[in-house]
């Protein structure tokens, strides 16, 4: 039996979005010689827009030149909506996508490559930036402060190991599920809001798998300006904070001495007139401030 790809793509119910990446894949080279699927986890919040994502699926469907499926997740999540479209899917490798990435002409050409030249079971593949947004000032300066868009740029060869991962663009051999279970519905976009795909990371190199980059399976991810603002920011680090609280399991003990150290750095940089730095003590300090939101929460939950 050869190589057969999954597409799984969980979406929220931005429907431009979602028919701009089916475009995109439609249109990628050696598709046609391609065993592969389309599956659309439509975690959509209410059921008018999960219909619209579901009259969507059905138009490409019907235009009979690729398999796409349906798979609706009611409960809000980004991993239940890949979790529901698992143990659906055919293909013996499982590639999964954001719905509000473009993908490049070579993307899935180079997934299929990969497999073959490289031992690994997991692939990350690139998320880079349009060459609009990387040639203009204020876009870069906006990236340099807040980092609150994810992007997979590493000066790697083919193959080399990673012990992490960004799930905007990743491939997993069927089997890796099958050993290290699904991924962690506690997790991710629509709960915890982070750290579903680290988690999972840790886990696959826990079961003995390897994680390789893959440069040439490339995606281009979205500026948007609402997540480069001070608000998102705080946001973005407190949400990463209780996720990492989740699967991680600090302690009291861990969290105030890095809570005390965020302050004092943040102070420092601020002195020093170093941005990049304050910024990133300053996420610190959102990051553990969650943290410990969370443990006294906790507390007072034992004590009623």
């Amino acid at each position: 039996m050869g190589t057969s790809f999954s597409i799984i793509i969980a979406t929220s119910g931005s429907v431009e979005r979602l028919r701009r990446l089916l475009d995109g894949i439609c249109g990628v080279n050696g598709r046609e010689g391609t065993d592969h699927e389309v599956i659309i986890a439509n975690n959509a919040p209410d059921e008018s827009t999960a219909s619209a994502v579901e009259d969507l699926t059905k138009y490409y469907t019907q235009r009979r030149d690729i398999i796409c499926r349906h798979v609706r997740e009611p409960l809000p999540g980004k991993c239940r909506a890949q979790n529901r479209a698992i143990p659906q899917a055919k293909g013996s490798i499982f590639v999964f996508l954001d719905d509000d990435v473009e993908v490049n002409s070579r993307w899935l050409q180079s997934i299929g490559d990969f497999f073959t030249s490289h031992p690994h079971e997991v692939m990350q593949g690139s998320i880079l930036m349009h060459d609009r947004d990387r040639n203009d000032p204020e876009v870069l300066k906006a990236l340099e402060r807040y980092r609150t868009i994810d992007f997979i740029d590493y000066d790697f060869a083919p193959g080399t190991d990673l012990k992490t991962l960004t799930g905007g663009n990743i491939a997993v051999r069927r089997e890796v599920f099958d050993r290290v279970g699904l991924f962690d519905d506690r997790l991710g976009p629509g709960q915890g809001g982070f750290s579903e795909d680290v988690e999972f990371a840790q886990r696959v190199i826990k079961g003995g798998f390897r994680i390789g980059y893959e440069p040439k399976a490339v995606v281009y991810n979205e500026i948007e300006w609402s997540r480069l603002t001070e608000e998102y920011f705080r946001i973005r680090h407190e949400r990463q904070g209780r996720s990492r609280l989740i699967h991680k399991k600090n302690t009291i003990f861990s969290i105030v001495p890095n809570l005390m150290r965020s302050v004092w750095t943040f102070g420092w940089y601020s002195l020093m007139g170093n941005e990049r730095r304050k910024y990133r003590a300053k996420g610190r300090y959102y990051h553990y401030m969650a943290m410990l939101r969370e443990k006294a929460k906790g507390i007072r939950g034992l004590r009623d």
